[in-house]
């Protein structure tokens, strides 16, 4: 919506201040000039008045950045009030003192005096009232917006609890947060949990100012429940947050226990129809190949996937134990690892020359790059059989070909460590790729498999994000990227050459 107030009428809001000085100058320039008498006098009739009004000017325009269009509009009424008020207060004090001695007495010269000494003091009041404004406008906001979060926030001195809001009192069942001011801090929690913060949180406050991580809270009525509780120090006590994961636990028990149930009771059961089947087999040779051998290869499919999403889940959790790896370092365990599991296979690598400066990544990124270069190699055309007499020329032309490959990338904005894996294979359908870079399966985006959605966990959960692009002459390039971070700053060249390994 358009402003409402003349570009005019801005402006001139913009330097009330100086303006104010302006004015106050030109009067004692006034003055001075219809006023008689040696310039010694004048001067020095006139030296406050332009004194104040010079330091109004500077006040206004160096400030300028600093002062708002309301605070200088509000500092220049305070500045002339208080300099009218001033006025009409030594005039009126000149006029009794004009009838009590029965003289005449100039009054030019006591009223600029006074507008000015009333200016100077006004401006000081509106500095001081706009700042003291500003704060507590700024104070409240912040108030508000703390009682009305959805986590608990407490501070603490002295370990005891000095304010918290409305949902951190709400988390131990208490009606006013004020039922928990000047409680010990550590009394919400139990034993064990005491023994945790004086082991670990309190050594970790001291030495870096911060603490995240779960404890375990205790109600007045002794039930439990797990909290996410992050803690910074403050220049006087901590400052919490903390939030109840009771359902989050709940639902991440609930998976485990479903999923190992599935998990074992499935493979229990492919296990007996896989005996079966072997057994129908034997004795009726004329099914076998038309019929047993499609009910194999999908057992063999499931189990195989039971093993994949075993295989998720224990790199998932071993994410947190991952050291910082350097790309070079992280490309040559793919590549050694690949070569040495797919012998048939060409795995090549193509690494960017990074130069004095050194670079890492966290080192979930070799999990994420393994899964990409096992889903090129085993997803590849190569695999379809071939006849007898064609199988060397065959093998030469269908033999699954990755390349991964690290650089360094410039945009406008920022500069990415991208990680690539290219193969020539069928290619990655658009289903899958659509399916994981919303985030979520859909009966129209879905995949297949968990490798994807294992790739995509890894890499967001490091800080960087997938794209997928086709690859020129046929195939798929998956491209792995993440923000730069050195540790030490060189002189790159301006087209850094590439390695290949």
């Amino acid at each position: 919506m358009a402003s409402l107030v003349p570009p005019a009428r801005t402006s001139l809001a913009e330097h009330a201040v100086s303006l104010v000085g302006l004015g106050l100058i030109v009067l004692s320039l006034l003055y001075a000039s219809r006023s008689g008498g040696p310039p010694e006098t004048i001067l020095l009739e006139t030296l406050v008045p332009i004194v104040v009004g010079a330091a109004l000017v500077w006040y206004g325009t160096s400030d300028g950045d600093r002062l708002e269009t309301d605070r200088q509009g509000t500092i220049a009424a305070c500045a002339i009030g208080c300099g009218l008020l001033a006025t009409t207060t030594s005039i009126w004090a000149v006029y009794l003192q004009a009838i009590r001695t029965g003289t005449e007495t100039g009054l030019g010269q006591p009223a600029l005096t006074a507008l000015s000494i009333g200016i100077a003091v006004g401006t000081g009041v509106g500095h001081l009232y706009t700042d003291f404004a500003r704060h507590y406008r700024s104070h409240n906001r912040l108030a508000r917006a703390v009682d009305a979060s959805r986590d608990g926030i407490a501070l603490f001195t002295d370990a005891e609890h000095t304010y918290v809001n409305e949902a951190y009192a709400s988390m131990y069942d208490l009606e006013t947060p004020d039922a928990l001011t000047g409680r010990p801090w550590d009394e919400q929690y139990t034993n064990a949990a005491r023994v945790k913060i004086e082991r670990e949180v309190y050594p970790a406050l001291e030495s870096r100012s911060n603490w995240q991580g779960t404890l375990i809270g205790v109600r007045d009525d002794g039930t439990t429940f797990p909290q996410r509780v992050t803690i910074s120090s403050l220049e006087r006590g901590y400052v919490a947050v903390v939030r109840d994961v009771s359902e989050q636990r709940d639902r991440e028990q609930r998976i485990q226990v479903l999923n190992r149930v599935l998990r074992h009771n499935l493979r229990n059961a492919f296990t007996v129809i896989q005996g079966h089947t072997n057994l129908i087999a034997e004795r009726h040779d004329e099914v076998g190949s038309e019929h047993v051998e499609p009910i194999r290869q999908e057992i063999q499919n499931l189990l195989g996937t039971a093993d994949k999403a075993r295989g998720v889940e224990r790199a998932l959790a071993r994410r947190s134990d991952r050291d910082l790896i350097e790309p070079p370092t992280a490309i040559r365990s793919v590549v050694d690892r690949a070569t040495a599991a797919y012998p048939h296979a060409t795995v090549r690598s193509q690494v960017e020359e990074m130069g004095a400066a050194t670079t890492t990544v966290d080192g979930s990124v070799v999990d994420a790059l393994n899964e990409l270069v096992d889903n090129a190699v085993e997803h590849h055309h190569g695999s379809a059989s071939v006849s007898d007499t064609d199988v060397d020329s065959a093998a030469q032309k269908t033999e699954p070909t990755v390349e991964v490959g690290v650089q360094t990338v410039t945009y406008e904005s920022s500069a990415r460590l991208e990680f690539t894996v290219a193969d020539d294979g069928p290619g990655i359908p658009e289903s899958e790729r659509r399916a994981v870079l919303e985030g979520e399966e859909t009966q129209l985006n879905h995949g297949s498999g968990l490798g994807l959605w294992l790739v995509s966990w890894l890499v967001t959960n490091a800080g960087g994000d997938v794209r997928f692009s086709d690859r020129v002459g046929g195939g798929s390039v998956v491209t792995l990227s993440f923000p730069l971070e050195r540790t030490s700053v060189d002189n790159e060249p301006a087209e850094p050459p590439l390695l290949a390994h």
